[in-house]
């Protein structure tokens, strides 16, 4: 009903179009004649623009004129036309306690009123407590549903027009960007993962009486800061927001301050901070208790005398335990009197991570045992490893094994998450439940747990999908990964079969890309392979077998990749077209696909074909696919055989070849072969028709005996790991890793004798004898260390005015292909190519911080799908930081 006074002002006179607009198109125009004063406007609002995505534009054109030689010119403006609806905004007050202490709960009443007419009915609040500091990290402004439903909407614009073709003249390009969401800055990696308290607290929806008056209560934890309460509220038509503050304070505080983490054998000094917040003065006793990984060096009770508002320290010389797990520092501190109020005896506790200094390792043995043999497990098998890290598993089975414990074990434990890391990890829990798990000697997760741990993984996947439809290896904006699209897409269709809710466009847009792998190979720019042939050769038969098992592959795109059967370097793919054309109904072609795959071995493993293959991997996807499709039982038999020897026979297995181990062997389990034992572990005979995997403890292990005491022959594994005792000698296949501490000036630095907040330069150096396109950087950092910022390629502040010897460093590692970087609490991981006879170069910048005696571990490099090719580096301890 309003009229809107509009004026628009042009750089030049000239004709055009006035617009109301909105997402729908255009509601109101008119031609205009804008004079070189500008052009005053009235239009008039029609009540039927009930909506609040409305903008008014206007485009004016000159006209040229060859005799002032004067060129076309073009003109655009905008405005947005905010409809507000202030009856429809809900006034929302919060009454709750200025001040609390922790450990109580939070109530706070809600009022909510309108700007006219009456309360309306069914209004809900939604109310959260959250910890100010964390909010202020991130700018977060309170959510207001008011301004999401009438609040401006971003423009979008095209231009369809050749004005750009006929306007002379050297103007600079109108770039067709508006305000929005920036791209979430590349912060270099994952933010460490500590125990740290905040407080986070939502409460379930309120529904506020016929006053519009309501209560809600939240549970504030051991807290001491600024929280921010926040309210949404909301009935059919009215939307409202509030927030205010309280301050959560206990009369005293103590705060412990401890490295990230402690490796085994470590020696810190840790400081309580006690703080007076009250206003008289206290004496007090505090009692400190250490358990689990941690010993305190000392455990007298400490008397500590506070003025009002003053602060103490009192310093823990603590040592870390040998083990994997948790430390726990405990603090009672008794005497706080206040007028009026009584106090119970404070207690505090802290949780400090420790791991071994070294890294794991493992040992793999076992042997077939005829009727009446018997085996003692090797006396050098324990040798070198710290007792308390060590446990095994032993498989008993009457047929040669495939030991799925260790495969599933080892992708749940696999600590970085590229693409295919992600992907081979997800695979066993669609296969496997709890009772499964428990069976093989895992202490799994209950099936909900499992079930929502997948359904997180798939939406890691999805972040990971490129706006093609394809797949990158780290994230969304990483080159194009072929076959790992088909990889995935492959888990993703098979987790749609197993009930999960996959989205379906995400699907739709794999599942096109692949059909343009198989009908246009030369779109391919496989980075990095030995046969480039061979590599689109697996691209093209692996997403033929996605898409026939969905029954999407065409017939004749199948066809055709079969006639270049040649081109093959493994008898994988072979395998993969024959099946989805068996699928796709050319029953023939099918048969001798296969039959030629099963007499295809892999060409030579060092060569890197960008399938994220071997040997193992190939004959394992191979017995899966034959057991998936009911195929040939002998070749099953025949590749089993294989496949037992080739899997028993390797220390380091890649994540590619754990799952295809897992897929290869999860139905197998289930299949007969008698057998019978006496072993050390139970007083009783054991026998069965399945495999059987018992856990063991290094008390177990040491005395390890087994007895074949039936009548057929009898496979036993036993896989055992463990974190060395000791620092393991430095050792190199294919790659090559040195490692050196430099000062911010560029010169070499002593690890022995570093002050409290200096910084160093970690400088890594990886080299390769032949071209390693997968390489895995993993420096392990001593506690005292900390990882200083997230980004040195682009300049750190800390370096800018570094010596030369340090900038020369940092050019040559921007010089580098690396692909991905992470800067976790206790290392520095870098995903990179290494050609061969080109060193490549990695710098972080790491600060001394607690005080103490630190183990140094070694600087390591593997490839991840070779993982043979490794090295590891000199460990160049102690690290001494003093006060």
């Amino acid at each position: 009903g309003d009229t809107i006074k509009l004026h628009i002002a042009a750089p030049a006179a000239g004709k055009g179009y006035a617009m109301v607009e909105s997402s729908d198109g255009p509601l109101w125009w008119q031609e205009i004649d804008v004079p070189a004063e500008g052009l005053d406007l009235s239009i008039p609002v029609d009540k039927a623009w009930q909506r609040h995505d409305l903008y008014l534009s206007a485009l004016v054109v000159r006209p040229g004129d060859k005799s002032r030689a004067a060129t076309p010119k073009r003109a655009v403006g905008l405005l947005h036309l905010p409809l507000g609806d202030e009856g429809r905004r809900l006034a929302i007050s919060l009454d709750g306690p200025q001040k609390m202490r922790p450990d109580q709960p939070l109530t706070v009443k809600v009022k909510a009123s309108v700007n006219a007419g009456e309360m309306p009915k069914k209004v809900n609040v939604l109310l959260s407590a959250v910890d100010s500091g964390v909010l202020n990290i991130t700018d977060y402004v309170t959510p207001d549903p008011w301004k999401s439903f009438f609040g401006q909407k971003r423009y979008g614009a095209d231009i369809y027009d050749i004005y750009g073709q006929v306007i002379e003249g050297q103007g600079r390009a109108a770039t067709l960007r508006f305000g929005g969401d920036g791209d979430e800055l590349n912060r270099g990696g994952k933010p460490p993962v500590n125990h740290v308290n905040i407080i986070a607290q939502q409460a379930q929806p309120v529904m506020l009486d016929e006053h519009g008056e309501g209560t809600v209560t939240l549970p504030i934890g051991d807290f001491n800061g600024e929280l921010r309460v926040m309210a949404q509220a909301w009935s059919e038509d009215e939307f409202g927001s509030a927030e205010s503050k309280v301050v959560v304070a206990a009369p005293l505080i103590a705060e412990l301050n401890t490295p990230r983490f402690l490796a085994s054998g470590d020696s810190t000094r840790l400081a309580l901070d006690i703080t007076n917040l009250t206003d008289s003065p206290q004496t007090l006793n505090v009692a400190l208790s250490a358990s689990g990984l941690v010993e305190l060096q000392s455990q007298q009770p400490t008397p500590v005398s506070l003025a009002p508002q003053a602060r103490t320290t009192i310093f823990i010389p603590i040592t870390a335990r040998d083990g994997f797990g948790d430390g726990e520092i405990g603090a009672q501190i008794n005497g706080l009197t206040l007028p009026g109020e009584t106090f119970a005896p404070q207690h505090k506790q802290w949780k400090i991570g420790v791991r071994p200094a070294w890294p794991a390792q493992t040992v793999n043995t076992g042997t077939m045992l005829a009727p009446g043999q018997s085996w003692t497990a090797p006396a050098d098998l324990l040798a070198g490893f710290a007792p308390a890290t060590l446990q095994g598993q032993l498989l008993l089975s009457g047929k040669p094994p495939l030991n799925l414990a260790r495969y599933i074990r080892e992708l749940k434990a696999y600590p970085y998450g590229c693409l295919e890391q992600t992907a081979s990890g997800l695979f066993p829990s669609l296969y496997t439940n709890a009772a499964q798990l428990k069976a093989l000697g895992i202490a799994g997760d209950s099936d909900e747990k499992r079930r929502a741990a997948v359904e997180t993984g798939i939406a890691r996947l999805l972040q990971m999908q490129r706006d093609d439809g394809g797949f990158a290896l780290w994230d969304k904006g990483g080159p194009e990964e072929y076959w790992l699209t088909a990889y995935v897409t492959d888990f993703l269709v098979r987790a749609g079969q197993q009930g999960y809710s996959v989205p379906a466009e995400a699907l739709t847009q794999a599942n096109n890309r692949l059909l343009r792998y198989l009908q246009d190979p030369g779109m391919m720019a496989i980075r990095y392979s030995d046969n480039d042939q061979a590599s689109k050769f697996a691209v093209q038969a692996y997403a033929g077998l996605v898409l026939a098992q969905q029954q999407k592959a065409p017939l004749g795109a199948l066809r055709e990749i079969w006639q270049r059967h040649d081109q093959a370097a493994s008898g994988l793919p072979l395998v993969q077209v024959g099946i989805a054309l068996k699928l796709m109904g050319d029953g023939e072609r099918g048969d001798q696909a296969v039959a030629l795959g099963l007499k295809t071995p892999r060409q030579d493993d060092t060569r890197w074909l960008a399938d994220y293959g071997s040997a193992i991997r190939d004959n394992a996807l191979m017995l899966s696919l034959l057991q998936e499709n009911n195929l040939l039982p002998n070749e099953q038999n025949r590749l089993l055989h294989t496949l037992s020897a080739q899997a028993f026979g390797q220390r380091w297995l890649s994540t590619q070849e754990s799952n295809a181990l897992f897929l290869a062997g999860r139905t197998l389990a289930a299949s007969p072969g008698n057998w019978q034992a006496q072993t050390s572990l139970a007083g009783e005979a054991l026998s069965g028709d399945r495999a059987r995997t018992l856990p063991l403890t290094a008390d177990t292990l040491a005395a390890l005996q087994v007895t074949n005491t039936g009548s057929a022959p009898l496979w036993l594994r036993l896989d055992t790991s463990g974190y060395a005792q000791y620092a393991p000698s430095p050792s190199s296949n294919v790659l090559h890793i040195e490692r050196q501490i430099l000062g911010t000036d560029g010169k070499s630095k002593s690890l022995s004798a570093l002050k409290s907040g200096e910084l160093v330069l970690v400088w890594l150096e990886v080299k390769a004898s032949q071209s390693v396109p997968d390489a895995l950087v993993v420096d392990l950092l001593p506690a005292g260390l900390e990882l200083e910022n997230q980004n040195l390629a682009s300049s750190s502040a800390s370096l800018q005015e570094s010596a030369s010897e340090v900038q020369n460093l940092l050019n040559q590692m921007q010089q580098a292909d690396i692909q991905h970087m992470e800067f976790r609490d206790d290392r520095f991981v870098a995903a990179v190519a290494v050609n061969e006879g080109q060193p490549v170069t990695l710098v972080y910048l790491a600060r001394a911080v607690t005080p103490g005696s630190y183990q140094v571990p070694m600087p390591q490099v593997e490839s991840m799908y070779v993982p043979q090719w490794r090295a590891t580096g000199e460990a160049s301890g102690p690290l001494i930081v003093r006060p």
